[in-house]
């Protein structure tokens, strides 16, 4: 095959990953420029009276959900890893279920547990005064807000946790069961050093997702940065929400600054001839207790919402909205399907391609896909929302771009947010297979996209399996994005849901949010079959 040939097809593995790169430092310095420009006193208004509010109730829930998340999924994790038990493999993927649950969907569940509280809230005032009931009034939406997050996000830190549990040699365990370190003093003295990259890289998930949360926080009437930031935007003050944007996504920077420095520090070796962990057996009354920890966040975060919702079902069923919930059905599995595919693909030609054409723009191509998932929601929203906006402004030509008459700028937000999603399992998979069998392809006189599709991919579409899962799950969920993006009079479930929440209409909110749930678990499935190939 001549040089000429192969630099020609090569173009758009590299236009691809120039687009990406492109897009996602457009977006930030879009976000920057928009924030250094004259907000006059509505950003004077926002120092004075809201700031402060807002940073410091972003940083009261990311600090008690992560130690929600971080006291749940570690635990269960080493339980899970390092101990035989009546229903272990059950127990293994059940603890990923709240993954299918959205936060907001539980929200609104745990909403009528709180307006069902105004008994004990007379009980505290004559019990303990008034001051003891404003007190509690205001702490209790807190309380609900920090369990809702946590028990639907600590399976980021179990999934990563199980991995370093499951996948490290067992020489270090062993070794100090020989000198009598075992049980919980063996997890706080070998399992915690372990574990610390995994819970620096599950824990960067958690406290992003807490940033990016709307639904919950608005539910229970927080006001973090990301309501501060729709607030700013629907009034109107475009340079005012750019620098709340600006000032998450700094936050969110310096938070995976640490995971990542955290992470980086940590080396372990692992031989090919590393054996299985012999698992310590548990007795049938410890295996109980087991099950009884790991079943109290299951239930929090998937149990009791769905419980919940399919009592309002059953009670609302003749009032259902049949057209607006299946129409509602159809957006979202059709934004999931098309941005899961839109992902997957490019996320394929940036890591397949960096290999294929030895490319170092495509390897620096991928890490800035990467780092788009450290985007803010809100940032991403509302930067392209401005882009589009302004270029639909421009001129005639783009006036079918413009944010309430078309999905262009809901495809372009999912494709920056969530690329890392697939850039992820794709790479991990791709190390899996020989360069050698590309580097023969290629000097058989195999061209790249011959490499692309007759080797690589067939090698590895577990990794993609995954990888689709995962984008559909987040895109099918997503609330954040959608919210701000969606054309006019276009609703998803994950809106749908969110409004008749929003409007106190919480049992007809049931069909769109247990909708939600089932879809999502049936996006989980490629997951669920990943973990049992991993070593039970």
């Amino acid at each position: 095959m001549k040089n000429g040939d192969w630099r020609a097809e090569s173009v758009l593995f590299r236009a691809t990953g120039a687009l990406l790169a492109g897009l996602v430092l457009l977006l930030v310095g879009w976000v920057i420029f928009s924030a250094m420009a004259n907000a006059g006193g509505a950003w004077r208004d926002v120092l004075e009276n809201r700031l402060l509010g807002h940073l410091w109730q972003t940083l009261l829930l990311a600090s008690g959900v992560f130690c929600g998340a971080l006291v749940i999924g570690l635990p269960a994790a080493w339980l899970v890893a390092m101990h035989d038990f009546v229903g272990r493999g059950i127990m293994r993927w059940l603890m990923v279920l709240p993954l299918a649950m959205p936060s907001f969907v539980a929200a609104g569940a745990y909403l009528e547990i709180l307006n069902g509280m105004i008994p004990f809230y007379v009980w505290v005032r004559s019990s303990f005064g008034i001051e003891a009931f404003l007190w509690v009034q205001k702490i209790m939406p807190w309380v609900f807000s920090i369990v809702i997050l946590s028990a639907t996000l600590f399976p980021y830190i179990y999934l990563s946790c199980l991995a370093i549990f499951e996948r490290q040699a067992a020489d270090a365990f062993e070794v100090s069961r020989l000198l009598g370190v075992s049980g919980w003093n063996g997890f706080f003295r070998v399992g915690l050093p372990l574990a610390r990259p995994a819970i620096a890289a599950g824990g960067g998930l958690v406290l992003m997702e807490t940033f990016n949360d709307y639904g919950v926080v608005s539910a229970f009437g927080l006001t973090t940065l990301t309501p501060g930031i729709f607030r700013a935007w629907a009034e109107g003050e475009w340079i005012v929400a750019m620098r709340l944007a600006l000032l998450l996504m700094v936050i969110a920077s310096v938070i995976l600054a640490v995971e990542k420095f955290q992470s980086g520090r940590k080396r372990f070796v692992s031989s090919d001839t590393e054996r299985p962990l012999a698992r310590v057996p548990l007795r049938h009354r410890n295996a109980s207790g087991v099950w009884l920890l790991a079943m109290v966040p299951v239930a929090l975060g998937f149990l009791l919402p769905c419980m919940q919702m399919l009592e309002w079902l059953w009670l609302t069923l003749h009032l259902l909205d049949w057209q607006g919930h299946f129409s509602a059905a159809w957006h979202s599995l059709s934004l999931a399907l098309g941005a899961a595919l839109l992902v997957v693909l490019s996320a394929a030609i940036l890591v397949v391609g960096a290999r294929v054409l030895r490319s170092g723009m495509l390897k620096h191509a991928q890490a800035i896909s990467i780092a788009g998932y450290s985007l803010p929601s809100a940032m991403v929203a509302v930067g392209v929302g401005a882009i589009v906006t302004s270029i639909s402004q421009s001129s005639q030509l783009f006036a079918g771009l413009a944010l309430s008459a078309s999905v262009t700028g809901l495809m372009l937000a999912y494709w920056v947010r969530f690329m890392a999603v697939a850039v992820q399992p794709l790479s991990a998979g791709l190390t899996k297979v020989p360069e050698t069998l590309g580097e023969a392809a290629r000097m058989l006189g195999e061209r790249p996209w011959g490499i692309f599709f007759k080797i690589e991919i067939p090698l590895m579409w577990p990794a993609f399996f995954v990888a689709a899962a995962l984008a559909f799950v987040d895109v099918f969920k997503e609330l954040t994005l959608t919210l701000v993006l969606r054309p006019f009079d276009f609703e998803t479930l994950a809106t749908r849901a969110y409004r008749l929440t929003d409007e106190g209409r919480l049992a007809e909110a049931a069909f769109p949010g247990l909708s939600m749930v089932v879809l999502s678990l049936l996006g989980l499935i490629p997951l669920l079959r990943w973990m049992g190939r991993i070593r039970a």
